[in-house]
């Protein structure tokens, strides 16, 4: 009789596939008497992410057999196929694939109430990581922690500065509590914290300012574009619109290395305007006087992984956040 193509994979052929002789019985039990464990949902993760039985009992340092035994114990438990045998190959299965994402989510929280209990055990509060777009003023973060040294539990900061699309994933991942971001990923809801001036500045001695009139495109384009990594890669054109770079461009790691090309004479930058103030009081930057307008604005927004639980640290440092932002001139 020849085996159907996408036959669920049941406990006799979990044995089969691994080469052992496995006997279960494929009686689903009842939702109220399941006793599904995380163990199980690791291990089913586990052949998942490592392409097969062989590479998860390799990975998780146990047996084939004992996967095998977990897997098919864990879908006799639900009562469905997670996985389908194609040839010699295990496959997800659709119903798979919908319990796949919301276990590791159930793995992931375990994995951080453990945590949870154990900060707490030290008097440490939960550690709150925070995805940081680079134009975001660092001191506001030092002020709000400050105000919050009242705060019945210590509470730790865990900052990773994220341009928009690794904010965007951090979120998804839930490896961040929040994200301060230009852009709020679809499907996450988010708040306004605050504007960033940004403003085209170069050294008084650029031959830019040699020509006293409104500098235009072209006029650029005789300049490198001094780019800080994880800065907003646009500029303004006109109003409400934005420009990719242009071609041009001379990447460097901080605002410091920015500042020091620039004094050489040539090259440009678009920078946010707070961190400028003490350079152009010195005289050692000045603003280029753009036709098409030499400031944009961007803003930011508070975007938290998941909802916040009232009372919490995390509400807290949010709440501080948003009102230290609100005096930030």
């Amino acid at each position: 009789m020849t085996e159907p193509l996408d036959a669920p994979l049941n406990a006799g052929e979990i044995g089969k596939f691994n080469g052992a002789s496995t006997s279960l019985e494929s009686a689903p039990l009842k939702a109220r008497n399941l006793r599904i464990s995380l163990k199980q949902w690791k291990m089913f993760h586990a052949v998942i992410d490592s392409g097969g039985f062989f590479g998860a009992a390799d990975s998780l340092h146990v047996t084939q057999s004992t996967i095998s035994h977990a897997v098919a114990k864990l879908q006799e438990q639900l009562g469905l196929p997670l996985l389908v045998l194609r040839g010699r190959k295990a496959h997800i299965t659709e119903e798979g694939k919908v319990l796949l994402e919301r276990s590791r989510d159930l793995v992931r929280s375990a994995m951080e109430l453990e945590e949870l209990a154990e900060n707490l055990k030290h008097g440490w509060g939960p550690e709150i990581r925070l995805a940081l777009d680079p134009s975001f003023p660092h001191e506001l973060l030092t002020l709000a922690l400050r105000k919050l040294s009242s705060f019945p539990q210590k509470i730790r900061l865990s900052v990773k500065e994220a341009a928009p699309d690794q904010a965007r994933q951090a979120l998804h991942d839930s490896t961040v509590e929040l994200a301060i971001s230009s852009h709020i990923p679809i499907g996450f809801m988010g708040k306004g914290l605050i504007d960033i001036e940004h403003v085209a500045v170069a050294h008084p001695d650029n031959p830019l300012f040699a020509l006293k009139r409104d500098i235009s495109s072209e006029d650029l384009k005789t300049q490198f574009q001094i780019v800080v990594s994880g800065v907003n890669d646009y500029i303004a054109a006109e109003a409400h619109q934005r420009l990719p770079l242009y071609q041009r461009p001379w990447n460097v790691s901080s605002l410091d290395r920015a500042i020091a090309a620039m004094r050489h004479g040539f090259g440009y930058a678009w920078l946010p305007k707070y961190q400028t103030k003490q350079w152009l009081t010195e005289h050692q930057l000045r603003i280029l006087p753009l036709g098409s307008g030499s400031s944009y604005q961007t803003s930011l927004y508070l975007i938290p992984a998941r909802p916040i639980t009232a009372d919490s640290a995390v509400a807290a440092f949010v709440e501080e956040l948003h009102s230290c932002s609100a005096r930030f001139a």
